[in-house]
């Protein structure tokens, strides 16, 4: 009699231990394994496209410049992500980079940015837009939904600017990430030549 009210207490056990896992095991998931997102590199930054011209007229040739953002945590989606410009600074004649004022903060378009919401739910990867270079451009132009007439982050012959990016979504705020760009003035629409001729280089604070 004991072993039968033993067995049936581990039964009971389980149950509950079922059912708290099917209502609350993301919850107790993201809690002992959090959401991690990460800004990387991917293996082919640079995407050589077009824009389309006035009718009649031919299509610009663009080259442009992609991250990803890559969720570590492919069991947890992270909703409403978004990458944030939250600092810059631009170099100096000495190499030094100093610091550009920015009241406020600047959202990069996300991949497609035909069809791609502002916000995104992530589970895997996303492509980001960080900017791009038209034919016969005289500067490297960060891709924001929003840019003011007084931004300072456009990178044009010999100059170079740090961007410092950061991620939010729900319940989640990554560390500073610094992407440095530099150009010397050269374009191509070939990407292996581009990449002698504009450098990106990322680093997490």
């Amino acid at each position: 009699m004991v072993i039968t009210h033993i067995f049936e207490g581990f039964t009971a056990l389980g149950t509950v231990a079922v059912a708290v896992a099917a209502i609350w095991g993301n919850w107790i998931r993201s809690k002992l394994d959090p959401l991690n997102l990460r800004i990387v590199l991917p293996d082919r930054i640079e995407d050589p496209t077009t824009f389309s011209g006035p009718p009649g007229a031919p299509a610009i040739r663009v080259m442009f410049y992609h991250l990803q953002v890559i969720n570590q945590r492919r069991w947890l989606s992270a909703e409403n992500c978004r990458i944030m410009l939250v600092g810059l600074s631009r170099r100096d004649p000495s190499n030094i980079f100093q610091p550009v004022p920015m009241p406020v903060p600047f959202q990069f378009v996300w991949a497609p940015a035909e069809s791609t919401p502002p916000d995104v739910t992530i589970t895997r990867e996303q492509v980001l837009d960080l900017g791009y270079i038209q034919e016969n451009g005289d500067r490297f132009i960060p891709r924001l939904y929003v840019t003011p007439n007084n931004f300072q982050g456009f990178i044009g012959a010999n100059e170079a600017v740090r961007f410092q990016l950061q991620i939010e979504a729900v319940g989640f705020s990554s560390p500073i990430y610094v992407v440095e760009v530099a150009w010397d003035g050269q374009w191509s629409y070939d990407p292996e030549t581009m990449k002698r001729h504009l450098s990106i280089r990322l680093n997490p604070t």
